[in-house]
This record gives structure tokens, sequence and C-alpha cells, in this order.
């Protein structure tokens, strides 16, 4: 049985990446008219599919973008407000349905070409899945804010962490990425309101990691006029440490995986 490849860009969906380079996928035996026939109805079939899902996914980055402006803009937690997140969230749900259903009929053709295609993933390319989720960890470094604007870019933002079993986890893939670099940035900061934290979904901090040792969070003077108020996982003490928000570190973005089954 041929190996199942899988893909890293939707435009990988209708590519051959043997060495021949990237052409789409049409194989016919010598002097087969039958075949060419079959092998465009299957080119043809694919094409449609991957037009569909690239166009949903263009959809869902906006959708996304959208419900992470939408709380920003909802602090007041006024009616309307909630209304419209409450809708957006809904209408995530059905492209991210809608997207799945997609993958299952790609892979449904592609069985009946004579080659085998490229899997649907739940994760873009260079992304961790892990418990449902998807992370980023980059390679450059930012201050926090772009941190941020950088992964809502890719209908993300940074890290969430709700349970020890995801941060030990986010700290173990942070100490196997990063080298000797052992911090990051996650989506956590107490910019509005000095000592009360929040994630970028602008929820409260439930339950936390600080490092006590050093007694943190401390707002240290070191951090200039306006402290220490954004948060960083140090990988190595797997805790958390509040730091100006204008140091340049690594980042970890999330987004909820796409289901493919």
């Amino acid at each position: 049985m041929a190996d199942t490849e899988n893909y890293n860009t939707l435009q990988e969906f209708t590519e051959d990446a043997s060495g021949r380079g990237n052409k789409p996928i049409l194989y016919t035996s010598q002097g087969s008219q039958g075949g060419v026939m079959k092998g465009m109805e299957c080119l043809k079939g694919q094409i449609s599919v991957f037009i569909f899902i690239a166009l949903l996914a263009s959809v869902c980055v906006n959708i996304v973008l959208g419900v992470l402006l939408t709380n920003s803009r909802s602090r007041g937690s006024s009616s309307p407000c909630s209304v419209e997140v409450s809708t957006v969230s809904l209408k995530l749900s059905s492209v991210q349905e809608r997207y799945s259903r997609l993958c299952s009929d790609y892979t449904a053709l592609g069985k009946s070409c004579s080659r085998p295609v490229r899997k649907c993933q739940p994760c873009p390319g260079g992304w961790t899945h892990l418990e449902g989720k998807c992370y980023y960890y980059s390679d450059d470094k930012l201050n926090w804010e772009h941190s941020k604007e950088n992964c809502a870019s890719m209908g993300s933002y940074l890290a969430i962490l709700h349970t020890h079993e995801q941060h030990d986890a986010l700290a173990n893939l942070a100490r196997s990425f990063g080298g000797y670099d052992y911090h990051y940035w996650i989506g956590l900061s107490d910019t509005e309101v000095e000592g009360v934290w929040k994630w970028v979904d602008n929820t409260l901090v439930n339950k936390t990691y600080w490092n006590e040792w050093e007694k943190e969070p401390n707002n240290h003077q070191s951090g200039g006029e306006h402290g220490e108020d954004c948060a960083v996982l140090e990988s190595h003490s797997k805790s958390w440490f509040d730091v100006p928000c204008d140091f340049l570190y690594k980042r970890i973005c999330e987004m909820d995986a796409v289901s493919t089954d």
C-alpha cells in the first residue's frame, strides 16, 4: 500500500512533489485514451475541491480575526457586543464544519486517482497539533504588542494557558524548539489595570504559574516608567515572569485545530 503524503499548503493538494517538478496529478498508461479521460475527470474534481477549500480557508482567517477584534471591543460586556461575538463564533464553527466535510470529500476523491494524494491536516504547515489546538513557535523575536499582531495576522492569538497539562506541554515544546532562548511571549498582560492580569481574549487568568522563587510578578523597577506588564513563559523553570512589554522575545501563537475526520 502506498504511503499517504502530508500537505503543508493548500496549493500542494493538487501538485506532484516528485523530482519532475510541481505538475498536476495526472497519470495515464501509454496509448490509453480512457486513462487520459479518467485522469482529466479526477483532476477537474480535485481542482473544484481545492478552490472551495482555498476560499473557506480565507473566510476562516477573516472570521477568526473578526472574533478577536470583536472581543477586544467588547470589554464593557454590553449586550449587543455579546450577541455579535456569539454570531461570529457560530459562523466560524459553520465554516470549520464545511471545511472538514470538504477534506473528507477530497480524501474520498483521491481514492479514485491513480496516485495517492496528500492528506488534509488539522494545522497549517510548521504548526504543532496538540489536544485540539495548533501552536506556532516563532524563530524571530518581537516585542509583546507586535507579537500579538503577528499572531493575529495568521488567524491566531498569543497562547492562552488554562490547564496544568497544557502549560507543561507548551513549556516542554518551548525548551525543545528554543535552544538557548528560554523565554516565549504568551497572551497575558496587566496593561489595563496594574495587577489585574488578563488573557488576550479579555478573560481573567484563573490558574497561574508565576515563578515563586523570584516572587513573580514583581513589577520590578528595572521595567522603567511602565513597569513589567507582559508575561513570558520561561521553559527551563516552567514558570511565568513579568517583563517589560517592549523586550524582544520569541512567541507562541495558538489557534483551534480543524477536524479532518
